[in-house]
């Protein structure tokens, strides 16, 4: 099986991503009203990627970003940002 993204455009991806990165900024470099928030709609997002995406590529993510974990969570956020 390949990577697969079903039901988004190649904008949508893009919108989506960038929302990642400015999430991932706030979560990092955020005040603390700041992290609560991404961490809210990290959560969304995280949902609605899930939809979209299947399982080969969710493993090539982990691959691409090098991690070791089973699942990609917040658990992993809260961790960069303490």
């Amino acid at each position: 099986m390949q990577p697969m993204i079903n039901g988004l455009t190649k904008f949508d991806v893009a919108v989506l991503l960038e929302k990642a990165v400015l999430l991932n900024g706030m979560l990092v470099h955020g005040t603390p009203e700041q992290k609560e928030y991404a961490k809210k709609e990290w959560e969304l997002l995280e949902q609605q990627i899930k939809v979209h995406t299947n399982l080969d590529a969710d493993e090539m993510t982990k691959r691409e970003l090098a991690l070791e974990h089973d699942t990609i969570d917040l658990k992993m956020f809260d961790l960069l940002c303490e």
